[in-house]
């Protein structure tokens, strides 16, 4: 038997969960059972895992138990831990929709690369979890499963594209969810929900086998900005995460790929960047706070803090002008939404503001190889000045969208028509992306830090620690050592 009650286990970080399968104090069919459990039970109301291989679970669950009794095998750094992944990725024999109508019964018969490395290092994938059409959305919401609600407050979104992923993990569904993110997919839901929330180096993780822009073909391309990433309740829950994803494929050669180790393993020894004030993208004031309260509790542990550095290579402005078409860009590859009804809703959008977003979405959509080429010139002489930078900080600490979790949108269609609120102030709805996507365009890593909830809205607030190319290990031991001193992770009452 358990020696921790099954809510306990349910919400229990995943690094606590792998030492008790190694103690054998639990085994992994007792887990997945709690967890298919909780699914069948919780989930109704929050609509964040949308397909489950039950049967299949319990099979690898059961075979990883005989594995770990028989001794002598070795055994990954993921062995009988039960998890979901976001419905973006391939697995074999397991509905892949992506979200999308097209690919509603769409079952793979190969894993996605990095789900394979999942399983190799002993991973049970119990099911998939919800997301937008495409991965092209703030909010995980669709016309094949409906939207995930937040289990802080149901009437408010998830976030996105990750949105059931993060729900998941923060309702003890799931020991984590492994997504990807292309501008704060994972970030935003776990900054929404209260999580610790990874986007890896660019081409840390392959992308081989992610479904954008979907089956065939294209399933051997890695898409531009895109990167893995992962949504758990410890921070360091993610270190044994990229052990098992990161690498080079094996059509890459003799060519290696490995992080650096953290630069520093306490608090003191950081050298921060706070920077949260930027005229392009306001932040509210619970998120505010939350800065305020991070820059103090890392000058009381004995940081070296620098509060909006001279030093900070870019504006949101400078990197939002090119993260935009890039972004549109790849995101236009695939064609299968570009119904008459989007073409109509783009067209209004367009006519209502001509400078607008939607505009500017088209013609990224639409990008010359030329046009791309000098986004491209742009974002890498970016990335130069970040390389700069971090030969003298360490982490930059910045918002990760500027307010907590907006109530739920329901136009799924109407990407460009929408608003939201910043302190009573109405917003264009894609300014959410805008904190996240400089580390996109950077191409570096950044870990979303849980602070608490905010005086005014009374929901989860995230900020996020960005540190330099290779360097996810350090952000993560950041995110674990603040997180700490911040609260962590709670679970939703």
């Amino acid at each position: 038997m358990p020696t921790l009650p099954s809510e306990d286990l349910a919400f229990a970080p995943a690094h606590q969960l792998l030492a008790s399968l190694e103690k054998r104090e639990v085994t992994s069919r007792e887990l997945v059972d709690i967890y298919l459990e909780r699914i069948g039970r919780i989930d109704p109301m929050l609509n964040s895992v949308i397909t489950l291989d039950a049967d299949r679970a319990r099979a690898e669950a059961d075979q990883a138990d005989r594995a770990r009794a028989g001794g002598g095998a070795e055994l990954g750094p993921l062995h009988g831990l039960p998890i979901t992944t976001k419905d973006s990725y391939e697995t074999q024999g397991m509905r892949s929709s992506c979200g999308r109508e097209d690919l509603a019964h769409y079952v793979p018969t190969q894993d996605a690369e990095a789900v394979a490395r999942l399983r190799k290092a002993g991973a049970v994938i119990m099911g998939k979890t919800n997301m937008p059409p495409g991965n092209q959305d703030v909010q995980a919401d669709n016309s094949l499963f409906g939207p995930t609600n937040n289990p802080w407050d149901r009437s408010r979104t998830s976030g996105g594209s990750a949105g059931g992923g993060a729900v998941a993990t923060a309702a003890g569904l799931t020991a984590f969810d492994f997504g990807s993110e292309i501008g704060g997919s994972t970030r935003i839901p776990s900054h929404f929900v209260g999580l610790y929330g990874h986007k890896a180096t660019y081409r840390a993780i392959s992308l081989v086998g992610h479904l954008v822009p979907g089956p065939g073909v294209n399933r051997w391309s890695e898409p531009d900005l895109a990167c893995a990433g992962a949504q758990v309740r410890d921070a360091r829950d993610l270190v044994p995460i990229l052990e098992a994803t990161t690498g080079a494929l094996k059509r890459d050669g003799g060519f290696r790929f490995e992080l650096a180790p953290p630069r520093a393993t306490r608090l003191k020894d950081f050298r921060v960047a706070v920077w949260y004030e930027d005229p392009d993208c306001p932040i509210d004031a619970d998120v505010t706070s939350a800065m305020r309260s991070a820059f103090t509790e890392l000058e009381k542990g004995g940081a070296t803090v620098d509060v909006h550095p001279a030093a900070i290579p870019v504006t949101i402005a400078e990197s939002h002008r090119t993260f935009q078409p890039l972004l549109f860009s790849q995101l236009g590859i695939d064609r299968s939404g570009m119904t008459p009804a989007f073409g109509a809703s783009m067209m209004a959008r367009i006519a209502q503001n001509p400078r607008g977003d939607a505009l500017k979405a088209l013609r990224g959509t639409f990008l010359s190889h030329h046009a791309w080429m000098e986004a491209d010139a742009r974002r890498q002489e970016m990335r130069e000045r970040w390389t700069r930078f971090f030969d003298s900080y360490d982490i930059v600490l910045m918002p990760v969208s500027p307010t907590a979790a907006p109530p739920h949108h329901g136009k799924v269609l109407d990407k460009f028509g929408r608003r939201f609120e910043v302190d009573g102030r109405q917003r264009p709805y894609w300014d959410q992306v805008k904190w996240c996507g400089v580390a996109n365009i950077a191409g570096t890593p950044a870990t979303t830090i849980p602070t608490g909830h905010g005086a005014v809205s009374g929901l989860p607030i995230g900020i996020q620690a960005m540190g330099p190319s290779g360097g996810d290990l350090t952000t993560i031991e950041f995110a674990a050592l603040l997180g700490e001193k911040l609260g962590g992770y709670q679970r939703p009452s």
